[in-house]
């Protein structure tokens, strides 16, 4: 009897072993899957995000985006090569996180309770609103107010967060405003902009940071109307990386004030991208552009015709 007792207490013994061992190895594997010390071994940090004009997109084959340029800056810091993966939605990109198929969100995930849950939010924190997209008019022909919505057309993503936020929008105003909805897969928020700026829509919606950063694309829009509260946002790791958060936030807080870090915002969202009119090819007298004076001096040491270095640089 006695023999029979102690082979089921090592039975059961051997079963809470083989259990504990599971549980540390799944835990260990989740840990482990994106923690900082194996991507700086792997020598690759594998970056999510969507493509757009705020965060990635190829421009005549280089690949550019205010956000893909902050995490690439990240990466070279700590001589990471940058693998960037697209995704179709922000769903399927918080889908390939928890999957453990990237590394991070390169891209601004609102920071709401539930999500907290889900990932950690590491990174620059930025604040943001949705603004109302017009032809810049004369002031008193502009909607200066949301009441003035009632009876506008407003063109939004079908099932976006701008289709949200118009419609409770237009139930706390009673009614009146005309939602038109715009399938995704035929249009996207962009491309409502330029519509916008192009005569062909008369509004639309969009995060103030996209509107401030198209406004330097179409000069004849106009963004000053808010129409929601503010919303913070950053990016997103794995819960399990906290690593890898950490060593994002420091280095954040030690190069947000550096010139090469500011240098990106100031290069998507403030320089327009525009050709002003009076920098080139102003003619009179002979003059091909205002800087004229400094291609004639340079081109003296690089032994160049001066107007060869001005159409260069034009």
């Amino acid at each position: 009897m006695r023999r029979a007792i102690s082979y089921w207490i090592y039975i059961l013994f051997v079963l809470i072993f083989v259990s504990a061992c599971g549980e540390n190895k799944q835990h260990s594997s989740e840990n482990v899957l994106n923690d900082f010390d194996s991507i700086c071994q792997r020598g690759e940090l594998r970056v999510l995000t969507l493509y757009s004009s705020t965060s990635y997109f190829i421009y005549r084959g280089e690949e550019m985006g205010y956000e893909y340029e902050r995490i690439k800056q990240f990466a070279d810091h700590y001589n990471l090569k940058t693998k960037v993966i697209v995704a179709d939605n922000i769903k399927r990109l918080t889908e390939m996180l928890q999957k453990g198929e990237g590394d991070i969100i390169a891209y601004e995930m609102p920071i709401i309770g539930d999500a907290k849950n889900e990932w950690l939010y590491c990174g620059a924190e930025n604040i943001t609103h949705q603004v109302l997209i017009q032809l810049r008019k004369p002031k008193n022909e502009m909607v200066n107010d949301v009441v003035d919505l009632i009876g506008k057309d407003i063109y939004v993503e079908a099932g976006s967060k701008y289709e949200a936020r118009i419609k409770n929008l237009n139930n706390e105003l009673g009614g009146g405003i005309h939602i038109h909805h715009i399938e995704q897969d035929t249009v996207v928020t962009e491309e409502l902009i330029e519509m916008v700026s192009t005569g062909e829509i008369p509004y639309t919606l969009a995060d103030n940071n996209l509107a401030q950063l198209n406004r330097t694309y179409y000069n004849n829009i106009d963004i000053h109307l808010k129409v929601s509260f503010p919303q913070r946002a950053s990016w997103a790791v794995n819960k399990h990386s906290k690593s890898l958060a950490h060593a994002i936030n420091q280095w954040v807080k030690e190069n947000h004030k550096s010139d090469s870090y500011r240098s990106i915002s100031r290069r998507y969202f403030e320089l327009s991208k525009t050709l002003p009119a009076s920098a080139v090819l102003s003619i009179p007298k002979g003059q091909i552009s205002i800087y004229d004076p400094l291609f004639k001096k340079y081109a003296k040491q690089i032994d160049w015709d001066w107007r060869i270095l001005a159409a260069q640089a034009y």
